[in-house]
């Protein structure tokens, strides 16, 4: 249902920038065709079993709160709340099968995968990777990322998503099994995003390598209106920002082979670099602040200029 919801955003956003009316109303038309097969699609599903399954998981969620603190069962609230408004648009479906009703369906259940694979997505990295190494020590293998903006928990969740894609690109152009050596987490923190992470070390040294690229590039070409540039989408721009070739040069891994797959990795990497980065003015990369803004230059330098005053000595 979240899929054919997208192919019918999809279908309108197309029509919107069209000039000529008529699209619009060929967008309405497919739209029709399109709600009349998701009716037939739903008729081979039992709603007992869809509706029982969903009071399943509500009563988990139910059972799962008292043991959790405030701030956990305000995230599972988010779930909660969108698994009975598809209850909801579900039964009323059921009783009409009308197309309004249809479109209803399409519209939460889309909001309840969101929720639901956020959920997933953040459950699955911690138990998957979640070290105890809290006592470790910082080495080479290491990335300790802080982002100093205001994070909710979705926006965190799509960066911390975002350093996770950036590795699995990495080994795949490195030749190296992400799941022999996956990112793992030694401790993240939330509300500002803190990420410190462990992995495999040429992989771990070429994710610093490219965040501090991309970081650059930003504050270079940071724009009059106040806003962030965006990474460019030609393969040849971006490999200029972020020289990957040259990274797998310096591990003696030839390019040649490779051509189609850099450039897909090259794209996707700067895509997730985009949203690690988005809306930071500053960030602190193993030790180093970097700033992606001239405000965010500012504060460093103010900061700067403090640790100078305290370090002089008393005449």
């Amino acid at each position: 249902m979240s899929r054919r919801q997208t192919e019918i955003t999809n279908l309108h956003s197309r029509s919107l920038v069209v000039p000529d009316g008529g699209e619009t109303m060929a967008a309405v038309n497919q739209t029709r065709s399109k709600l009349r097969e998701i009716i037939q699609e739903n008729k081979k599903f039992s709603p007992i079993r869809i509706l029982k399954e969903i009071e399943s998981v509500l009563g988990t969620f139910t059972e799962a709160e008292s043991g959790l603190d405030s701030e956990t069962n305000a995230r599972i609230n988010v779930v909660k709340t969108e698994l009975e408004a598809f209850r909801s648009a579900y039964e009323k479906f059921i009783l009409g099968q009308q197309l309004g009703e249809t479109a209803q369906l399409l519209s939460v259940a889309q909001r309840v995968d969101v929720a639901i694979n956020s959920s997933i997505m953040f459950a699955s990295v911690v138990l998957k990777n979640l070290c105890s190494e809290t006592g470790a020590e910082r080495t080479d293998d290491h990335l300790e990322i802080y982002l100093s903006s205001e994070t909710d928990f979705l926006l965190f969740l799509e960066k911390a998503n975002s350093l996770e894609q950036i590795y699995e690109e990495l080994c795949h152009l490195f030749n190296v099994s992400a799941k022999q050596e996956p990112l793992k987490i030694i401790k993240i923190e939330s509300g500002t995003a803190w990420l410190w992470l462990k992995g495999n070390l040429p992989i771990i040294t070429a994710m610093r390598s490219v965040i501090e690229k991309a970081a650059h590039y930003f504050y270079r070409n940071y724009t009059d209106e106040g806003k962030l540039s965006t990474i460019p989408k030609k393969v040849e721009t971006i490999e200029s920002v972020l020289h990957l070739s040259d990274e797998l040069k310096q591990r003696n891994i030839s390019t040649e082979q490779l051509d189609e797959h850099l450039k897909k990795a090259s794209n996707s990497i700067g895509n997730q670099l985009e949203k690690l980065l988005r809306g930071e003015e500053e960030i602190e990369l193993n030790g180093e602040v970097i700033a992606l803004t001239p405000s965010g230059q500012q504060k460093l330098i103010a900061k700067k200029h403090v640790r100078l005053i305290e370090d002089k000595p008393a005449q």
